[in-house]
């Protein structure tokens, strides 16, 4: 299985936009009252909102290819503390989605494996996030070493009250948890 990790430049800026509305849709439009993801959307997967974030030295956005199809994204914010760690230990994995189609391919597991080669690279010594308390990416993060620090609340008015619980997760980065050769 050839799995290739790009970063995003401005000629691929509306590819990650499609891709991540697209994927995010697929496994979260249960959240929204109406079924109706608009204000993420807005918030996240626009050809303006994508360039400002190109241009911020924190924020990296990345495509995900299987077999040289583009199947996912990945957004890391550097500098973003969390708990008593400072801003300089820690990278936020912000945003992790993959097509349903390749769901369940060893994909995300091979993309979590890969952050924690960018952490090393970048001399960060945790990764963290956020996910919802129901649905199968608590599952996954577990799986895949990541525990849970504390709960919170999604903040979008339009998100159903029942589906705002999330928890915070984070992994400590060692250089033996990390296998995936960095491009």
């Amino acid at each position: 299985m050839e799995i290739k990790i790009e970063e995003v430049s401005n000629k691929t800026c509306r590819l990650y936009c499609k891709l991540g509305t697209k994927a995010y849709k697929e496994h979260y439009l249960h959240l929204w009252q109406n079924n109706d993801p608009a204000p993420y959307i807005e918030k996240s997967f626009t050809i303006d909102v994508v360039k400002d974030e190109l241009k911020d030295n924190s924020v990296s956005l990345w495509l995900i290819y299987h077999e040289n199809t583009a199947v996912g994204i990945l957004k890391l914010i550097k500098d973003a503390p969390i708990a008593s760690h400072a801003s300089k230990e820690v990278v936020l994995l912000e945003k992790i989605y993959i097509l349903h189609k390749f769901s369940g391919k060893g994909i995300g597991s091979f993309a979590l494996r890969w952050v924690e080669t960018y952490c090393l690279k970048a001399n960060r010594q945790l990764i963290w996030l956020e996910t919802m308390q129901k649905g199968a990416a608590l599952n996954f993060y577990l799986k895949n070493g990541y525990h849970i620090i504390r709960e919170k609340k999604l903040k979008f008015d339009q998100v159903l009250e029942k589906q705002k619980p999330m928890y915070i997760l984070y992994k400590k980065v060692k250089p033996q948890n990390s296998q995936v050769v960095f491009n």
